[in-house]
């Protein structure tokens, strides 16, 4: 007899069935049957049936078992979904089935293998290698029913003695796979082994009822067709699990059901168990039986053995486990380490083992024997983890949506190195830090485990760092406008504090510009008023530097005053030393915005400044780009046309121009870019009127850029800035915080986007200041408006 009856009660049980029902691709219904039959699947009718009547573990395991069948052996499915024709081949002597066009991977049945064809540079229909995936140089796409083992470059080359041959015929893939269709009695086992890992990740104890199964099937079975079904049987457990896992979590939430709560509760504390406990290494953790197998081992043996089983001729994934004597209910062998990583996720999730000391300290003994294990921890962020490497770089490293985003930080100075995004979702995490690690030039002698709590030491000394060279950065430009994406703004006195922050202190006068106490000490220095604000929306004029070190909040400035100061005038003029930046911020804007040129005030132009077209004209002088300073930018107000806008800003730039606006009024020789509906037309300032000139302004740059880069995937779309949108501070800082590395120019440009009120706010530092009463009386400027 190959199948045992099963007892016991699962927890949660209708929960999970239901849970089942979600994953399972056909419907699942519960029917009388014979003794000697759990249940079955049916292609024809497209679904599943259970017999009534069994023990809870029972069901849930024949459930899994046919929906592994109709997962991996749905023949009808297959039919019906894929009927395209496809000429028949053999890689590297395996059966395939090739296409010219790109396969959608989503839509092919389990067990199938999509991998594609690069084309020579020379020739890109000509296949020189296959690959996972192929963006450039696509030369086709193959269907295999086995995995092929790709070389450590992704790859592997196709030679005139071994690759890539046409046998002459044509298939679909359900013909295909008919072709190719596993004898009944493999298809039983795969549905029975998947059916026993996912039950024994969830804690359902079925060995009985599958070693029969397996044991049978195995005998007599080549190496090689025990490997490909041990892929399957991997790869479809491992998606059934998170399909599952994922609806129960959904199912308990819905249902307020705690997933992780006891049946009964305890009445008295649990006697610590008794008994020992010893390892045991096997060359296949899937099916011990297939290879070596030894028991009733120290630490030091398993860990010797372990590394002595050569990888050559591996029956299937080693590892470690431990054997449990103490006579509970849980006595017996239960897996560790397997492979490379040492699963405390699945130990951590039966309740007896979690509570058990002489598991937790089997597991605990064994992670610091082998620390180049990976570890699925029990926590939330079980992925993330930091490794120190050859005792001089940290390794910082977390899952993303395309792979897994890593810093490297300098272990000595805890000073961000580098970073980036590993593109490799396919990668393991331990796999992914030795691609890293090679990627980068660095050792791999040593590989540890570090704390995690060390991540935010060193993400807050790089952050740290990070604001220092933006500072930096920010006190040699003076400008926003030095950046990218700004327009030209009007400058505030102190850009460490807005009116925003002036709004929310409590003070609400819009002729006072907010200043911070330091800032204020040094505009006081330089001759300017000075006045100490209140939170109950008054002020008072400083006549001693006291005063201002004695308050504690915000200081203020006359917006008139600070106009006319030297300050203000000298931070107007200090946008002239970044014309390049400032103009690539005009082309690059999504909003309608405008920018004015006049000649430049040298000797040699004095003969065109001021003078019309005709005159241009007459002296054989074309209007260059190269005479001009691009002198202000701002954003458009709304207009019906560039016309109208040209003649709008001429009458703003003769009678009541910007106070940030220190040069001529707006005459004959000025021009006046106009960005609107993302269209860019440039118009001279005539003797009468505008004369609109085309070739003033060079194409957009970002256009130019992405036409370039979409060009080499022949997908121009002719859309400009169809990236994403500028990010955030909040954003930047988060990522900056997590690891991921962030641009400084990028970072610098939201900080003054969003008034830098994502450092540490004003109103923060001024609250957190002892409050000092007032020694001296001024008059008030409030006074003012009151008259």
């Amino acid at each position: 007899e190959l199948a045992s009856s099963l007892s016991g009660n699962v927890p949660n049980y209708e929960a999970f069935m239901e849970a089942l029902r979600r994953s399972a691709p056909v419907p699942i219904t519960f029917e009388a049957m014979a003794a000697d039959t759990d249940g079955y699947f049916s292609a024809d009718h497209q679904k599943i049936a259970i017999r009534q009547g069994m023990s809870e573990v029972q069901t849930v395991s024949a459930t899994v078992h046919e929906i592994a069948h109709s997962k991996l052996h749905n023949q009808k499915k297959i039919q019906i979904a894929n009927d395209e024709q496809y000429q028949e081949i053999e890689l590297f002597d395996k059966p395939g089935l090739f296409s010219n066009g790109r396969i959608a991977r989503d839509n092919l049945p389990e067990g199938v293998y999509c991998y594609d064809l690069r084309g020579s540079d020379y020739d890109p229909g000509e296949p020189v290698c296959v690959e996972e995936q192929v963006v450039v140089n696509h030369a086709g796409s193959v269907l295999l029913t086995e995995p092929l083992e790709l070389a450590e470059d992704g790859r592997l080359m196709l030679t005139e003695e071994e690759g890539l041959n046409f046998v002459g015929g044509f298939s679909t893939l359900a013909q295909f796979l008919q072709e190719q269709r596993k004898d009944r009695h493999t298809e039983e086992v795969e549905a029975e082994s998947i059916s026993y890992a996912v039950c024994k990740y969830f804690g359902i104890e079925t060995g009985e009822n599958s070693f029969g199964y397996i044991a049978s099937w195995s005998q007599g079975k080549e190496l090689k067709e025990l490997r490909a079904s041990l892929e399957t049987i991997n790869k479809t457990s491992g998606t059934l699990i998170s399909d599952i896992e994922r609806h129960y979590k959904e199912i308990c939430k819905e249902r307020g059901i705690d997933p992780h709560a006891k049946a009964e509760p305890e009445t008295a504390p649990i006697e610590q168990p008794t008994g020992n406990l010893t390892y045991y290494v096997a060359e296949c953790m899937e099916f011990p039986n297939l290879g070596e197998y030894h028991d009733n081992l120290s630490l030091e043996e398993a860990v010797r053995i372990y590394q002595e089983i050569p990888a050559e001729r591996m029956n299937g994934i080693k590892g470690i486990g431990f054997e449990l004597k103490d006579g509970s209910d849980y006595e017996g062998p239960f897996p560790i380490l397997t492979g490379h990583t040492i699963d405390l996720d699945t130990i951590q999730a039966i309740d007896y083992y979690r509570d058990n000391p002489l598991v937790q300290k089997a597991v605990k003994e064994l992670a610091a024997a082998m620390p180049e294990m990976e570890v699925l921890g029990a926590d939330a962020n079980q992925q993330e983890a930091l490794f120190l490497i050859d005792d001089a770089t940290y390794l910082h490293i977390q899952p993303c949506d395309s792979g897994w985003d890593y810093t490297l930080y300098d272990a000595a100075s805890m000073k961000e190195m580098d970073g980036g995004q590993l593109d490799m979702p396919e990668l393991s995490r331990m796999k992914a830090v030795l691609q890293i690690c090679d990627d980068n030039d660095l050792g791999k002698d040593s590989v540890k485990y570090a704390p995690l709590s060390m991540i935010e030491t060193l993400q807050e000394a790089a952050y740290q760092q990070m604001q220092a060279e933006v500072s930096q950065m920010t006190a040699s430009s003076q400008l926003p406008e030095a950046q990218e994406q700004a327009l030209d703004e009007y400058p505030m006195p102190d850009e460490q504090v807005s009116t925003p922050d002036m709004l929310k202190y409590g003070y609400s006068y819009d002729g006072m510009l907010p200043v911070t106490r330091e800032r204020a000490l040094e505009l006081d220095a330089a001759g300017l008023t000075v006045y100490v604000l209140h939170e109950d929306n008054t002020e008072s004029m400083v006549f001693d530097p006291q005063e201002i070190m004695e308050h504690g909040g915000l200081c203020g400035v006359d917006r008139e005053e600070w106009e006319k100061s030297p300050q203000f005038h000298e931070k107007v003029m200090e946008r002239q030393e970044h014309q390049q930046e400032r103009e690539q911020a005009f082309l690059s804007q999504n909003r309608d915005c405008f920018a004015i040129y006049q000649v430049k005030h040298t000797d040699e132009l004095r003969d065109i400044r001021y003078e019309g077209m005709d005159w241009l004209r007459s002296i054989g002088q074309a209007v260059k780009r190269e005479n001009y300073d691009l002198v202000y930018t701002a954003p458009l107000e709304p207009c019906n046309s560039p016309q109208a806008a040209v003649e709008q800003l001429y009458n703003q730039f003769n009678n009541d121009h910007p106070a940030d606006y220190h040069h001529p009024s707006m005459s004959v020789s000025d021009i006046v870019a106009i960005k609107q509906d993302g269209k860019v037309s440039c118009h001279y300032c005539d003797s009468v009127g505008f004369t609109e000139i085309p070739g003033f302004l060079p194409d957009n740059p970002l256009k130019n850029a992405e036409m370039m880069l979409e060009d080499d995937y022949g997908m121009i779309d002719g859309i400009i800035n169809n990236g994403p949108k500028e990010p955030t501070v909040a954003q930047l800082e988060q990522q900056a915080r997590s690891g991921q590395p962030i641009s400084l120019m990028d970072l610098a440009e939201a900080v003054h986007r969003e008034e830098r009120d994502k450092k540490k706010s004003v109103m923060e530092q001024l609250k957190s200041q002892p409050r000092t009463e007032h020694k001296k009386t001024a008059p008030k400027k409030s006074a003012e408006r009151e008259i």
